[in-house]
């Protein structure tokens, strides 16, 4: 891989600032309350600058959600990859990803909102790369997961299964109950519910002893 450039270097991790920035905004105000303005003030840069990097406030949503999608996927693929161990790589896997969706509520009542759907639904008919970038972001945290299932059904410690099946039970899971932790109305913290995914998955992955 080649080596970036100083230069490079610092426009990546402008570009990072201004979206951990709007980030931030985003979470705390709805989509059409929030302002490049706010994103700008938040960032400590002129309102310049961040459409130096970006075209407007729709282009700017969209790559923040992005962002937030690709650290699933690198937490879920640092996992995999440091795990020996099926079953305890899965019960780290459901305990960080609810735990990243408890750190980041507000982050995913802005995903699950009727505003980001649409935004996100008129930009991929819009733009076929945009698309197909979203198609695979949405799914790689599946193909990974799948790798580590099917890595315990090659070693004999879970049953004959599709993977990618297996994968998309316990991320539904777990999206379920962020959608049920963002539209109430009981009260609960989702890393408690870490359990009961990780017995029911198991349950239904080991093979009987």
């Amino acid at each position: 891989m080649q080596k970036l450039s100083r230069r490079e270097r610092e426009k990546l991790n402008r570009r990072h600032e201004i979206l951990q920035a709007a980030w931030n905004v985003f979470a705390s105000k709805d989509y059409n309350s929030a302002t490049i303005d706010d994103v700008a003030a938040e960032a400590d840069l002129s309102k310049g600058t961040v459409y130096l990097y970006f075209q407007n406030k729709a282009d700017l949503f969209h790559s923040t959600i992005e962002m937030g999608m690709e650290r699933i996927n690198t937490m879920v693929q640092e996992i995999v990859s440091s795990s020996d161990d099926p079953v305890s790589g899965i019960r780290e896997i459901i305990k960080r990803l609810l735990d990243y969706s408890e750190e980041n509520m507000d982050f995913f009542k802005i995903l699950s909102s009727g505003q980001a759907h649409f935004e996100i639904h008129a930009k991929m008919m819009a733009e076929s790369d945009f698309k197909e970038r979203m198609i695979q972001t949405s799914i790689r945290s599946v193909i990974i997961l799948a790798e580590l299932i099917q890595r315990g059904i090659d070693m004999g410690v879970f049953k004959q299964v599709n993977a990618e099946d297996a994968a998309f039970v316990l991320t539904s899971a777990i999206r379920g109950f962020t959608f049920r932790r963002i539209i109430g109305p009981e009260e609960f913290s989702l890393p408690e519910k870490a359990g009961i995914i990780t017995d029911i998955l198991l349950d239904g992955l080991r093979k009987p002893t």
